[in-house]
């Protein structure tokens, strides 16, 4: 089982995907070339990765169950390049051959989830669901797009299934066409922030910080779960929400950018001097989500109103603040 991550593309959205490993009897293992086999089943080099297993799909000798196995190992490849079409072409077939293929039922409805298609997603990873009950990464999954759809009582209850069940131990992440796998905290972590995330949207602020402090306990490289907790305690009106988050910084557990974030959170940056360091448009976007949360603890509504639209409108669509830009807006009283 593999789950990947768009990290490095995009911070704020991880995308769980699922492939098993490729098991064979005495006959197949005859058949098969060893480096196809070897290098679709293990390679860290997604395009190679890709070549070997179009090399098995095609080889219409081998049993339907093996056939799928490369296929769906070939659709995760397409779909950490970003090539949807293909990635869904893979996964369907995939599918035809062996319709039991959890896995294959998982990563067919990310794909139809980033191609705009939630409802047929919801329907995919229902089924990967029924076919694998033990699957966290096919219920945290679901319980993403149940959140995007703002069905955020049932993305809370796939979250916490997942947490129970704990983290799927052969995750990994993709970026820049290589995959690597991360410590099984990494991993958990990225659960509870999920169903943190929910909780925030959803206004249940205590909850939201618990489950941030657990996820910055668990792993935390870039910073942002201490981030979110502080913001948490924050819209709770927690007299000690930028206690954590202070010790953080003096610690230097923060870096660069994210260091730039909390220093403006804990009022040792003004909102316009975060605005005026941010060098892309994902920085300038958390720059505004977290000057309103700034103004909003000013109590100045005007100003935060300001600065949420301009994360709404400015904000890349995968990230976590255009949606709680969005829920921040409809809070304030103008609306």
């Amino acid at each position: 089982m593999i789950a990947t991550s768009t990290r490095g593309l995009n911070r704020t959205s991880t995308a769980f995907l699922v492939v098993a490993a490729i098991v064979l009897s005495a006959s197949d293992a005859l058949a098969i070339n060893p480096q196809d086999m070897n290098d679709c089943e293990s390679s860290a080099d997604v395009p190679r990765m890709i070549a070997a297993c179009t090399n098995l799909a095609q080889d219409a000798g081998l049993p339907p169950g093996l056939r799928s196995m490369a296929l769906l190992k070939r659709g995760f490849g397409n779909f950490a390049l970003g090539q949807m079409d293909a990635a869904e072409a893979d996964f369907s077939e995939a599918i035809k051959l062996n319709p039991k293929n959890n896995y294959a039922h998982h990563e067919l409805g990310l794909t139809l989830f980033q191609k705009g298609k939630p409802d047929r997603a919801i329907a995919s990873l229902t089924e990967a669901i029924k076919l694998d009950p033990a699957s966290a990464a096919s219920r945290v999954s679901r319980g993403q797009i149940y959140a995007s759809e703002d069905r955020l009582d049932e993305a809370i209850h796939d979250f916490t299934d997942a947490i129970k069940l704990g983290a799927d131990k052969n995750t990994a992440f993709t970026k820049d066409q290589a995959v690597d796998r991360p410590e099984a905290n990494r991993v958990a972590a990225d659960y509870y922030a999920a169903r943190a995330g929910a909780y925030y949207l959803k206004g249940n602020f205590n909850d939201a910080a618990s489950d941030y402090d657990k996820a910055a306990g668990l792993s935390d490289p870039d910073g942002y779960n201490v981030i979110w907790g502080s913001v948490a305690r924050s819209r709770a009106g927690s007299a000690l929400a930028g206690t954590v988050l202070s010790e953080a910084l003096d610690k230097g557990q923060l870096k660069d950018w994210p260091k730039s974030i909390g220093e403006l959170l804990v009022g040792r940056i003004t909102p316009s001097a975060a605005i005026a360091a941010a060098k892309d448009e994902g920085q300038t976007c958390e720059a505004h989500y977290y000057s309103g949360i700034v103004q909003l603890r000013l109590k100045d509504q005007a100003a935060a109103q300001k600065e949420f639209e301009s994360a709404r409108d400015g904000c890349p669509k995968t990230f976590r603040e255009i949606h709680a830009a969005i829920v921040e807006l409809k809070r304030l009283p103008s609306h």
